[in-house]
């Protein structure tokens, strides 16, 4: 009986020590995460997008209207699709240039996350909870987010870009594991 529970307890503690490496391996590639918006231009993504491709790579741009307009045409030169409507590609193209034009700041399209291997604790993790992330956002918004690896890499990234002070990449990535860990839906996802 005393055997079962060692192995048991030491099998804990060998897969508690590999969660963080463990997460690292599935995290996958950081990719921008565009949420489908509501209103006609759904409608419009539906119908003429999202059939071929995804529009998270819109957020690998910041174009003027008239570039979007100048990138739609080169990237689908060729292809036997459908044109568009005057009144849809209206509405794509004033969607992109809002969402998408010279005051957006790109997505990084080649962020290599840096191999760690120092950790953040709870204590150093809730100190930059508290001293960054909380001159935006409520803290409760914080820890009612739960997400992969992945998922909270693109989200500080895109706040690294509205402004968030994690300037060093290993920080950032320290934080990115530590949220992972500890807001964490599912460490599978």
């Amino acid at each position: 009986m005393r055997s079962k529970l060692f192995e048991g307890i030491l099998c804990a503690s060998l897969t508690l020590l590999a969660l963080p490496a463990l997460a690292q391996l599935n995290a996958g590639p950081t990719r921008p995460q565009v949420p489908l918006p509501e209103g006609p231009i759904r409608n419009v993504l539906f119908k003429n997008c999202v059939s071929c491709h995804g529009i998270d790579d819109y957020a690998f741009y910041a174009l003027a209207r008239e570039r979007w307009e100048s990138i739609l045409g080169e990237l689908h030169s060729g292809m036997k699709m459908k044109k568009m409507s005057d009144q849809d590609e209206t509405l794509l193209l004033d969607y992109l240039a809002e969402n998408f034009g010279v005051e957006a700041t790109p997505f990084p399209r080649r962020y290599v996350p840096p191999e760690i291997d120092t950790y953040y604790d709870d204590l150093k993790g809730h100190e930059v909870l508290d001293t960054i992330c909380s001159e935006c956002h409520a803290l409760d918004r914080v820890y009612e987010t739960h997400g992969s690896l992945a998922r909270w890499r693109v989200l500080l990234l895109e706040m690294r870009a509205r402004g968030a002070e994690l300037p060093d990449d290993s920080d950032m990535e320290r934080m990115a594991e530590w949220l992972s860990r500890v807001q964490s839906a599912n460490l599978f996802e």
